[in-house]
């Protein structure tokens, strides 16, 4: 928005006078002020920094060179349970051979393949554990303090542990993470009480981090079974409607055209961002993948626009110049672009993502991972189904 100047006389004006243009330019001002207002953007629902009912970890790694290390948070004084759930998009071969080293003699897959596992948290307890590990219980747990009586002690007399989180399932394992609050039979709650980090650290000692995508639960509409309900209104899936905040119906990503060079390291160096996508509907009981198509539209610095699509389907991480050329420098001819992107209306989906940008000089690369910016919210309902049962 540009400012505005108001010219005025400088002879002098009677004081009513003077009164009544100062009334005016007030009311000038007071009504610029809500027409501002009133074209703002609608905030996405979703949200990175408070506490809610479902994480979403779009990007997990463990391929040898770099692991990702996961933290979760209680914020609630009392004990809260969450279900969690790796998706592994690594593909595998079917054939002889290697997908990743690019020796498959057959057709290259995603295997889709699911884990599951439970953790507990007492009273305002963080845990964290590595990807390629996962946590063991600890056999040195310390006793409890019965005076005054600690409520978080197990049936042994021990300070509750959250529990056992198992490896993932394979190296490498590229993919996903979602974390669902629910209560101690392990039925969906609307309870807001998890909050997520994710740190993807390197051999060589680089990190990255960026924050879990949390989706709000509405505290009267959930019915605890094993759909989840996310945004929208009533259907036969939903029959008390939205169980949880919607996704958001815009992303918006500004980064370094690819290939343009970093202000830090100078015109030798070169930056290209990676973007990972998930969808938001995710079914856990069939173990499907959800197709999806994405729709960019890219501004450079002279606010011209450039668009392209992707289909994708489950899970997907590329580099910008994969996705198009219009990502590109050549083709973008500023350093910075402003890039919107959402499902296309035939999707069943909305989507979230995360970027890492890659900086090099020479043979050295660090990252930096950030949160992509939302804006609105889906008006159409995103499903999550559980399990059934043990």
């Amino acid at each position: 928005m540009g400012w505005v100047v108001i010219a005025t006389e400088r002879r002098r004006r009677p004081k009513s006078a003077q009164a009544s243009v100062i009334a005016r330019v007030q009311a000038a001002f007071v009504v610029l002020l809500l027409g501002i207002c009133c074209v703002l953007p609608a905030a996405a629902e979703t949200t990175t920094e408070q506490s809610a009912s479902i994480l979403i970890f779009p990007k997990v790694i463990v391929d040898g060179s770099r692991d990702t290390v996961i933290q979760i948070s209680n914020t609630n004084n009392s004990m809260v349970h969450a279900a969690c759930f790796y998706v592994n998009a690594a593909p595998i071969c079917l054939g002889a051979g290697d997908c990743l080293a690019g020796t498959c003699t057959g057709s290259c897959e995603p295997s889709w393949a699911e884990v599951d596992f439970a953790v507990v948290l007492t009273k305002q307890q963080p845990t964290h554990w590595s990807a390629s590990n996962g946590r063991n219980p600890d056999l040195f747990a310390q006793p409890c303090n019965f005076n005054p009586p600690n409520y978080d002690c197990d049936a042994a007399g021990l300070l509750s542990f959250p529990g056992r989180v198992p490896p993932v399932n394979s190296i490498p394992f590229v993919g996903e993470l979602k974390c669902i609050e629910v209560d101690a039979s392990g039925a969906p709650v609307s309870g807001n009480h998890l909050k997520g980090e994710a740190t993807i650290i390197s051999t060589d000692g680089d990190a990255s981090k960026y924050n879990a995508v949390g989706l709000l639960g509405e505290p009267f509409s959930n019915n605890g079974d094993n759909i989840l309900c996310l945004g929208g209104g009533m259907s036969d899936e939903c029959p008390t409607g939205a169980e949880y905040e919607g996704c958001a119906d815009d992303l918006i990503l500004n980064h370094f055209a690819e290939g343009a060079d970093s202000l830090l390291f100078g015109p030798t160096s070169r930056v290209d961002t990676e973007l990972t996508i998930v969808p938001c509907r995710e079914d856990f009981e069939h173990q499907l993948p959800i197709p999806f198509n994405v729709q960019f539209l890219a501004f450079n610095e002279f606010e011209q626009q450039f668009s392209t699509s992707r289909q994708m389907n489950c899970w997907d991480s590329l580099f910008l110049g994969d996705i198009g050329s219009i990502f590109k420098l050549l083709t973008a001819q500023t350093r910075f672009v402003e890039t919107h992107f959402r499902t296309s209306n035939l999707s069943n989906t909305g989507i979230v993502a995360v970027a890492e940008e890659y900086h090099q000089l020479n043979d050295q690369t660090t990252r930096a991972a950030f949160n992509v910016a939302e804006r609105g919210t889906r008006a159409t309902t995103d499903l999550i189904f559980l399990p059934e049962g043990p």
